[in-house]
């Protein structure tokens, strides 16, 4: 196989289309995306084909450009090339992802055997045990292909899926550190000193003054106050640095394609007729007028535009349906009724009847 190259096989093309929206959220770029039904054979799988020097012609059948699609990717390893081949023929899609790098095909692989690629091998035993050679089926002769009777149109609907993913987009850094500034604080100092006075006196000595005089020492000490200085410490602010999270919803706009068939109605008079059917579930999907006749009919009463669906949904098979073609609605109701509700125990009619009869006018256009 090519180097980086994954190949998944699926039972339906939707489980494939869920598998590549996963592939893209998780980073791989949509162009190294390819999804193929098993009807459908990739224009760059004949391109490689031919760029390795296939003699086969551009028309070939089928059968033998799937096989030499993947003969392409297994390098000529005609086992692999078989067994793949016929799962893609049996099955209903092939996603293949060229990776830039080998991690980058590490996750692709989980992503498709998560979305319900089918094991290969363990299909290819239990085709053998059914009688399988291990190889092609032998290719049919212009003859026998000129037999067939009928066709398969495979009609494609793409689907919006909207998923998230994270991306940062700024943010806050907090620095802490220690500053120092200045301060002044004022302070009232108290000194003491010794003062000797001596006054002139003039007076006869008494009693009392030779009492006083006695011999002996007296000492007066000085005093003085200095400044004393000591620091606290104090919280006097807290900084908190958290996360808050907020959600919005937003509406994203696309469009999607959705297959189309006209049937051409050949006659002798050369009458022509030309109509084009929907999937009814896409015609759901994309039609706003049955979301208008709900919210008219039913948006103020409560409920679900959910709950209704199932009740247009099946107005507006009722047209396709042959015990219904071309009578009234007055003249089908009873049996429509009996139908709905053996369908749908417990669930009233009189609550879904006008969505029912909405269905079945989109779709016929008796209004």
């Amino acid at each position: 196989m090519a180097r980086n190259t994954v190949v998944g096989v699926f039972d339906s093309y939707g489980e494939a289309e869920q598998a590549v929206a996963e592939l893209v959220t998780i980073g791989v770029d949509r162009s190294d995306i390819r999804i193929n039904a098993n009807q459908e054979v990739p224009a760059y799988a004949t391109q490689d084909t031919t760029a390795r020097g296939s003699s086969r012609p551009h028309d070939e059948d089928l059968g033998d450009r799937i096989r030499n699609f993947f003969h392409s990717l297994f390098g000529g390893d005609d086992e692999d090339t078989n067994r793949y081949a016929e799962a893609a023929r049996r099955g209903g899609a092939v996603v293949t992802v060229h990776a830039d790098s080998a991690e980058e095909a590490d996750r692709a692989a989980d992503v498709l055997d998560r979305r319900g690629a089918v094991d290969v091998d363990a299909r290819a035993s239990d085709w053998k045990q059914s009688g399988w050679a291990g190889s092609p089926p032998p290719a049919r002769s212009a003859q026998e292909a000129g037999t067939d009777r009928s066709a398969v149109i495979p009609v494609v609907q793409e689907q919006l899926q909207v998923g998230t993913r994270r991306r940062e987009r700024g943010g806050v850094r907090i620095y802490s550190h220690m500053e120092e500034a200045p301060v002044q604080e004022r302070v009232t100092l108290r000194e003491e000193h010794a003062v000797v006075e001596r006054r002139p006196a003039d007076r006869p000595a008494t009693e009392a003054d030779f009492a006083a005089f006695k011999e002996g020492t007296i000492e007066v000490r000085e005093t003085v106050e200095e400044p004393v200085v000591a620091k606290t410490a104090r919280v006097v602010e807290e900084v908190v640095v958290g996360k808050e999270i907020s959600e919005r919803t937003e509406t994203v706009s696309d469009s999607v394609r959705h297959g189309e068939v006209d049937v051409e109605q050949l006659g002798g008079n050369a009458a022509r007729e030309s109509t084009t059917r929907r999937s009814q579930a896409g015609a759901l999907d994309t039609d706003p007028d049955y979301r208008r006749h709900w919210q008219t009919n039913y948006g103020t009463s409560g409920g679900r535009y959910e709950d209704y669906e199932p009740a247009y949904r099946y107005g507006s098979t009722l047209g396709s349906d042959e015990r219904y073609r071309g009578r009234d609605w007055n003249d089908i109701e009873p049996d429509v009724r009996r139908d709905w509700e053996s369908r749908h125990p417990g669930s009233a009619w009189d609550r879904f009847k006008a969505a029912v009869h909405h269905g079945w006018e989109k779709i016929t256009g008796r209004r």
